[in-house]
């Protein structure tokens, strides 16, 4: 049985929500009967103490359940961390607290390559952890490196857990997802506008459903215990590499630019309701710290070797086919013209 963390004012409007978000990702498909058996909503909050839940309802939960997955954060690139705080880390807090109440649980938390910043080190490893907070200038990296830290003092104080840091997570390759982040507007905005750049900045796609499989495949072995994993993709892309394909897709052609030249061109064209537009001074100010990791390089040694053991994960799919899912998600919500 999945039980699942909702904000809801009750367990009816729970469950709709989460078949709201099952049929978002399938529309087309039936919410299959066996899943929604298993499937139990927890009508609570992250930002709240016990996750807002009564003492009978955490009390059950820490007697029953046997892992965790603690994907829940607020994701905003806009924000400071005195906003994010609460539920960022304040949730991973009691996320921890549940894990190590009443008897023992595994936590397998899902942190982001973001807690690294800006960093340009040439290589980072999965047994990094930037304890020196370098370059890390915005509320959502910020927030995201504090909670993961949280977790690594429960693990010295005995708590069994995994971290997995995703990269850029992008709609399933047949289009299907409701999430429209800051991938997604950019490679919108870049279509619409036929701009492209030749940064050399290692650009990770991973499409959610293949992301989430393969934690779940990594999280199934007990030898993974303890360790970090960096959910990225094996070979190194660009963007180029991406936009060459949007421009077989799209039939458009794309001016390419520097990555200081990019930015500019960004900003002198993106209008107020474009939907890039909400992210615009996070680029603009962000010009010199994406041109300064251009060379930098995600090792993911272990990701590799744990979901290469497991019989169900999937190996990383083309870079055509999470391109074309993606395309296939801008025209599913008519973001550009075919």
């Amino acid at each position: 049985d999945i039980y699942v963390l909702v904000r809801a004012a009750d367990e009816k409007h729970g469950l709709e929500r989460l078949r709201s978000e099952l049929r978002t990702i399938a529309p087309d498909r039936p919410v299959r009967k066996d899943w929604l058996d298993r499937i139990h909503p927890v009508c609570g909050d992250l930002t709240q103490t016990n996750l807002g839940l009564s003492t009978t309802r955490w009390n059950t939960l820490a007697e029953q359940v046997d892992s965790i997955y603690h994907n829940g954060a607020w994701v905003n690139y806009l924000y400071d961390y005195g906003t994010l705080r609460a539920a960022n880390v304040g949730g991973t807090n009691e996320i921890i607290r549940l894990a190590m109440s009443h008897r023992p649980k595994v936590l397998n938390h899902i942190s982001t390559t973001f807690v690294f910043g800006w960093s340009a080190k040439e290589v980072l490893y999965e047994k990094d952890n930037n304890q020196d907070l370098d370059l890390l200038d915005f509320g959502y990296s910020q927030s995201k490196w504090v909670s993961e830290q949280v977790v690594r003092d429960a693990m010295r104080q005995g708590l069994r857990a995994r971290i997995f840091r995703p990269a850029l997570i992008t709609p399933s390759i047949d289009g299907r997802g409701g999430s429209f982040d800051i991938a997604v507007r950019l490679l919108t905005f870049m279509v619409q506008h036929g701009i492209g750049t030749t940064a050399a900045n290692q650009v990770s796609f991973s499409p959610a459903d293949q992301t989430a499989d393969n934690i779940v495949s990594v999280a199934l072995q007990p030898a993974s215990l303890d360790k970090t994993f960096h959910v990225t993709r094996d070979d190194y892309a660009s963007m180029q590499d991406v936009t060459s394909i949007l421009a077989d897709l799209s039939g458009k052609s794309f001016t390419h630019y520097p990555i200081t030249a990019f930015i500019p061109q960004v900003t002198s064209r993106c209008q107020q309701g474009d939907i890039l537009f909400p992210l615009l001074d996070f680029f603009l100010r962000s010009t010199d710290n994406i041109a300064a990791m251009e060379f930098k390089r995600y090792d993911n040694a272990n990701y590799q070797r744990y979901r290469d053991l497991a019989p169900l994960s999937k190996a990383d799919p083309p870079l055509e086919d999470v391109v074309l899912g993606i395309w296939r998600f801008m025209l599913h919500h008519q973001l550009v013209n075919r």
